[in-house]
This record gives structure tokens, C-alpha cells and sequence, in this order.
């Protein structure tokens, strides 16, 4: 079983990613999805676009693999070898996830059978310079211990107005690989590399394993923090606009990011708010309607109610 690791910071577009990758490369994979929050909303709008039989989403709440003292994180990987036993297993971490720490983990059940690929971030070409000045922590943590970067929300970028982005991030490392062209643009044997390059695991005198990445300590002022709502009430897109416009307003807190998907009458909806920005789009039928929300000093009463229908006319006096 071979293990590729798809980070990135809240909101860069993994799942996107993941789901171009499932289309292009027709390769069959099982996916562990950790959500930052109690609920998960990833693994089932992944689900939305492929069959049961073409894809397996295993799901991991509460920022389970972030801890690197957490063994559920691995015992759910060794799982998944021992009963499914997949060629390729990708692992997409919560957004503030350490990359280090998930490296840390897996490299302590590396053996011959379970193969530990070359690890990929996701950089948003839109928000990453905010990412850097406000979350450096996990950004770079993240970023420093990749072995391939890639740019999203990058499709009308110029190759000039991608290195110079190369050039800001500070790749110069000889190992990291950086395409100059948005994935849409990438021929078959881009993807086929993705799933060629094993990730380096020394061992020491003793013949034990020794993992060699960039750590960092994360500071008390970057620590996040989430909230989750099952069974939220919007009744028109005109609300949802307005809820969305209070959480960017920074008065219920610093969000960073908001996600979820709901149904009014027949139909159901998807929102993604990433800092300043938003998209709302149709998606399929879900159990449940549901939001999770990120950030930091969140006025967890009040998000409550603004999301909760009784008591939106009374937030809004």
C-alpha cells in the first residue's frame, strides 16, 4: 500500500485537487479524511461525484491526526492495510494539521508492504500571503516538509506570475518539484509522478527509523479553534449571503474558513467562505444539513444562533 499525503492550509482546494486527480489518473484509492471539526463534510461531497464502488472515504473527526501522541490515526491506517489493502491510500489532513507530525506517525509503520510517497501541499495563490503572515506556523510547517508543491486557484496565472510566486514562497530547495502550470493543464505522466517518488526514511546506527523533517512549535496566538452545526435552518440564498457577510464582517471573530451544505424545500446547496470570499453551489441530497466554522475568538453563542432559525431575527436586532 503506498500512502500519499495531500496537505494544505484551510481552504487551499484539496478536495478539489483530490477530486481532478480520482478523474484523471483512473486509479483506484481509499481516502482518509480528517476533519479540524466534530463533523465531517468532505468525505460525503467527495462521495457526491463518484460511485461507492469507485472510491472508499474513510473519515477522521476532531483533528485526530494532527497530535502526534494520537494512535488512532494509526491503527485507522493499519486498518485499512490489513482488511482493504488498497495500492494507493491518500491521506487529506484538516488544514491545521502538522505535516510533521503526520510524518512522525507514519513513519513508524513503514514496512515492506506500506510505502510512504513523496508528501504534497497545496498553496492558495490567492490567500497565501495572508496564510504566511497570520498562520506561519502551519503554513510553513506544511510547505517545508513537501516534496511537491502546487499552486490552486491559480487557472489564469501566467508561468512568469508562477515563479515569481515560487520565488516568494522561497523553493529553492533542489527536491521540491513546482510546476509552472495550473493542474488542469497537467499531461498524464504529471499525474503518473505524483505516485513515483517514495519519501526518504533513514535509519540510524541501530537500524532504528529516523525521519528527518523541518518541525515547528506552534504559537499560543495561531492555535485555532471550531465549531459544528448538524441540522442548520436557511430559508433563501439572500440569508445565506447575509450570514456569510456577518461571519466576514470579523464581529463573531477571525474566521478563516466556513463550510457546510443545507436544503431549502427540494434543493440542497454547498458554501465554502474562505477569508474574504465565498462560493455557493447546487449538490446533491445529503442526510443532513450541516456547517463547520474556523477561527480564532469566535463568539461561539452567537454563531449559534445566527445559524439557528428562531433565533436569527433576534441576532439581527
Amino acid at each position: 500500500m503506498k500512502i500519499l499525503i495531500i496537505s494544505g492550509f484551510l481552504g487551499s482546494g484539496k478536495t478539489t485537487f483530490i477530486k481532478e486527480m480520482v478523474k484523471k489518473t483512473k486509479k483506484q484509492f481509499v481516502i482518509v479524511e480528517n476533519e479540524f471539526g466534530k463533523l465531517g463534510l468532505d468525505g460525503n461531497l467527495i462521495k457526491e461525484n463518484f460511485n461507492n464502488e469507485e472510491i472508499k472515504i474513510w473519515e477522521l473527526t476532531e483533528g485526530c491526526i494532527c497530535c502526534s501522541l494520537n494512535l488512532d490515526f494509526t491503527h485507522s491506517i493499519l486498518t485499512i492495510a490489513n482488511t482493504i489493502n488498497p495500492e494507493y491510500l491518500i491521506v487529506e489532513p484538516s488544514g491545521v494539521a502538522m505535516l510533521s507530525n503526520i510524518i512522525e506517525q507514519l513513519s513508524k509503520i513503514c514496512y515492506e508492504n506500506i510505502v510512504l510517497l513523496s508528501p504534497i501541499v497545496i498553496i492558495d495563490a490567492n490567500n497565501f500571503k495572508n496564510n504566511l503572515e497570520n498562520y506561519s506556523e502551519y503554513f510553513l510547517d506544511q510547505l517545508n516538509n513537501s516534496s511537491k508543491v502546487i499552486l490552486s486557484k491559480s487557472e489564469n496565472l501566467s508561468e512568469v506570475e508562477f515563479s515569481n510566486i515560487k520565488n516568494e514562497l522561497e523553493i529553492n530547495r533542489k527536491l521540491v518539484n513546482f510546476n509552472l502550470t495550473h493542474y488542469s493543464n497537467w499531461t498524464k505522466q504529471d499525474w503518473e509522478n505524483l505516485f513515483n517518488n517514495e519519501y526518504s526514511i533513514k535509519k540510524d546506527h541501530k537500524g532504528e527509523l529516523k525521519v528527518v523533517f523541518n518541525k515547528i512549535e506552534i504559537d499560543e496566538e495561531q492555535i485555532l479553534e471550531n465549531i459544528s452545526l448538524l441540522n442548520i435552518k436557511i430559508k433563501n440564498i439572500p440569508e445565506l449571503i447575509f450570514k456569510l457577510n456577518v461571519l466576514m464582517s470579523k464581529q463573531l471573530g477571525n474566521i478563516v474558513r466556513a463550510k457546510g451544505y443545507f436544503n431549502i424545500k427540494d434543493f440542497w446547496f454547498k458554501f465554502d467562505l474562505v477569508n474574504d470570499n465565498y462560493e455557493i453551489c447546487g449538490c446533491n441530497p445529503m442526510e443532513d444539513s450541516r456547517v463547520v466554522i474556523i477561527g480564532k475568538k469566535l463568539n461561539k453563542k452567537y454563531i449559534h444562533q445566527i445559524f439557528n432559525k428562531n433565533n436569527f431575527k433576534k441576532l439581527n436586532s
